[in-house]
């Protein structure tokens, strides 16, 4: 499984994604932490509409 031949498209992701962490590390873990918050906030309201549902 380890063998088999990868895709154009990964090489292309993969080159472009270590092109960005080689030449803007600090903004792309910017990204990474403010992705990472809005998703747990998206998440934290949707626990909250949901345990409303099940109150009303």
């Amino acid at each position: 499984m380890l063998s088999r031949p990868r895709s154009l498209l990964f090489w292309l992701v993969l080159i472009i994604l270590l092109y960005i962490i080689a030449t803007a590390p600090t903004e792309l873990a910017h990204f990474i932490v403010s992705i990472w918050h809005g998703t747990k906030e998206f998440f934290n309201a949707l626990s909250i509409f949901v345990n409303t549902l099940e109150t009303s």
